[in-house]
């Protein structure tokens, strides 16, 4: 939303219902210029409106009912209105968690900054597309764990189809001298890099070179991009994968502590309260009796 977006353009993405996916109706004419770590995807259904990509700036895509426009993680971009008015379905969701699927690392690799399905030039398959955006939104909301399922399921071969078509005119082309896209892109990179080695032992140090900043550079970069420092990011998203895990198993608080990357359990139990406002055993028995613990994690950084 508008009031998430920060100084740096980067919008925090917060999840309602599904753990790393977001489905919404905007209504807005215009929407500001942010980027997002996540994936998006949109799926006009009335009126039309332009999508502005910063990382090419010559790059304004027209978008009319049944188009399907799909944004990379890290792309600078705005929506112009063209009409008053006007509906979108939006489609959020977690990059990092599609990158463990082996089948789908081709495609996220060499993921372009955005793809712009055509109906009138794609008619089978925008159909197809739009029909698992439907299924998308019957299903979300469902408390049903097998339901919930079909939902990444279906996301899963949202990209998996857009993947296939090898859309080579939706690639904005290289070259462009914008630093800051540049260092977006290195940053989605080392937050994708975060989330999928979060449970190892991470350091700044490694982070930077990864991005290849000095330190002292990236972890000014980061935190004016971010908000947050990176290791407060690094100890966030550690948090939030003990979160799931409190939930949806039955592992031990040290298993999880561990899995969760940290190696002190004393430490555990003290980040864990101070960013929740409670314990790891406390926060389990909220969630078995279904108490709303959802976001926690975003109410200290």
């Amino acid at each position: 939303m508008i009031e998430d977006i920060n100084a740096q353009s980067r919008e925090d993405i917060y999840y309602d219902t599904l753990k790393g996916v977001l489905l919404y109706h905007n209504t807005l004419n215009e929407y500001p210029l942010h980027w997002h770590n996540e994936v998006e995807l949109i799926l006009p259904l009335s009126g039309s409106f332009q999508v502005k990509f910063h990382n090419d700036s010559s790059a304004v895509v027209n978008c009319v009912p049944g188009d399907i426009m799909l944004i990379a993680p890290g792309t600078l971009h705005e929506y112009l209105s063209v009409a008053p008015g006007g509906e979108k379905m939006i489609l959020l969701f977690d990059f990092a968690r599609y990158s463990q699927v082996s089948q789908m690392v081709p495609l996220l690799k060499t993921l372009p900054p955005y793809v712009h399905v055509r109906q009138s030039q794609f008619p089978v398959e925008a159909a197809r597309l739009q029909n698992y955006f439907w299924e998308i939104e019957r299903l979300y909301g469902e408390s049903d764990e097998f339901l919930q399922i079909s939902v990444y399921s279906l996301v899963t071969l949202i990209l998996a189809q857009i993947g296939s078509m090898h859309l080579v005119d939706a690639i904005a082309p290289a070259g462009s001298s914008d630093s800051q896209s540049k260092n977006i892109e290195k940053l989605v990179a080392v937050t994708n890099y975060i989330d999928s080695h979060r449970s190892e032992d991470l350091s700044v140090e490694q982070l930077a070179e990864l991005a290849g900043f000095s330190k002292y550079h990236f972890e000014r970069l980061f935190k004016s991009s971010m908000g947050i420092s990176c290791y407060q990011y690094i100890t966030k998203r550690r948090v939030m994968m003990a979160q799931e895990l409190l939930g949806d198993t039955d592992l031990s608080v040290m298993d999880i502590a561990l899995q969760s990357g940290f190696f002190s359990l004393s430490t555990f139990n003290r980040v864990f309260k101070d960013m929740n406002g409670c314990s790891p055993t406390e926060y389990r028995k909220m969630y078995l009796q279904g108490a709303d613990v959802a976001g926690r994690t975003y109410s200290k950084q």
